[in-house]
């Protein structure tokens, strides 16, 4: 019942203290984002739903089991961010609690899902917490994030713990060849690498509306590198990807002084070989500090809100030009 193969050992690992009766009712899952891990929460909240279970599988056929492939079970509750909000309130947590202490309406578990567990609010997470450690009988909590530091200590003391890593890079490359006949090897694990191996999250790089962007961006920089005119990428960095390529250049500039050392084999951008070869020519301590620089003005767009970007990245180009004088 998973489409993807790297899914199958997580999902017998996870299921296996359900089969066994020593579930945990509290479950924390860290993933890296792009891996499938919406696919392998919802078969195992079917699984806990499920009334006829086979073993480590829902049935498909129960009433519970139809219920929840309608997306209506009475009894799975998903916690998220609520639309033009950027946390999750003490009221939505609040509201759950309410319905978990009643009766499951199926007769069987009650399964609850907070995506993004990170993003409670420090009165929502309380509140929470007061809820797992005195749950109610046959009530699992299933809680997920992709950043697990932005998850309170007392809540991650109450929960157990799974790790959903990203696949093998060669795993994952042959994985991608069945829907990409057109791109080679190293495009294929240059994607991969920018995504942290997430095999997801590389499919949607790798839709031509996105790589061509990407290899229009490296082929700019190509040209503008050896004439030192970075305010010329202003246009290219000025939109809704600006966080992409800002990250793309940190990770070649990284490339590069991973070259200067010998270390070529560990590159990320295996398909740009020229490039970093490039930017490798510029000296060491230059690379470093355009690095830092880079980094710092990425981490200002992704954590400062309403921040002026077109000001931020025209003083992050002039900085660079400084810099690589």
């Amino acid at each position: 019942m998973l489409n993807y193969p790297w899914l199958v050992k997580p999902y017998q690992q996870l299921v296996e203290p359900i089969v066994q009766n020593r579930a945990h009712h509290a479950l924390l899952i860290n993933y890296v984002q792009g891996c499938g891990e919406g696919e392998l929460i919802t078969l195992l909240a079917n699984r806990l739903l499920c009334l006829t279970p086979d073993q480590g599988q829902p049935c498909g056929h129960c009433h519970s089991c139809l219920l929840f492939k309608a997306e209506t079970h009475p009894d799975f509750y998903i916690i998220t961010v609520e639309k033009d909000k950027k946390t999750i309130g003490i009221d939505q947590i609040r509201q759950l609690t309410t319905k978990v202490y009643e009766h499951s309406q199926q007769g069987g578990a009650k399964v609850i899902w907070v995506k993004e567990a990170g993003l409670m609010t420090e009165a929502a997470a309380n509140a929470l917490l007061k809820t797992l450690e005195e749950p109610p009988e046959q009530t699992f909590f299933i809680l997920s994030d992709a950043q697990l530091n932005k998850l309170p200590a007392t809540i991650r003391s109450r929960c157990g713990y799974f790790y959903l890593a990203a696949p093998e890079l060669d795993d994952s490359v042959n994985w991608l060849k069945q829907y990409y006949q057109n791109y080679n090897d190293n495009q294929l694990a240059t994607a991969l690498l920018l995504n942290h191996q997430a095999p997801l999250a590389a499919k949607v790089l790798l839709e031509p509306e996105h790589w061509q962007k990407r290899e229009q961006f490296c082929q700019t920089l190509t040209e503008l590198i050896p004439t030192n005119q970075f305010w010329l990428l202003l246009p290219a960095l000025n939109n809704d990807d600006v966080l992409f390529r800002l990250h793309g250049f940190c990770s070649l500039l990284a490339d590069a002084m991973k070259a200067q050392n010998k270390a070529g084999k560990f590159i990320t951008h295996r398909d740009q070989v020229p490039l970093v070869r490039l930017l490798a020519r510029i000296e060491t301590t230059k690379l470093l500090a355009l690095y830092q620089l880079w980094q710092h003005a990425l981490q200002q767009l992704t954590s400062i809100a309403g921040l002026n970007q077109e000001l931020v990245l025209s003083n992050l180009l002039a900085q660079s030009e400084l810099i690589n004088t």
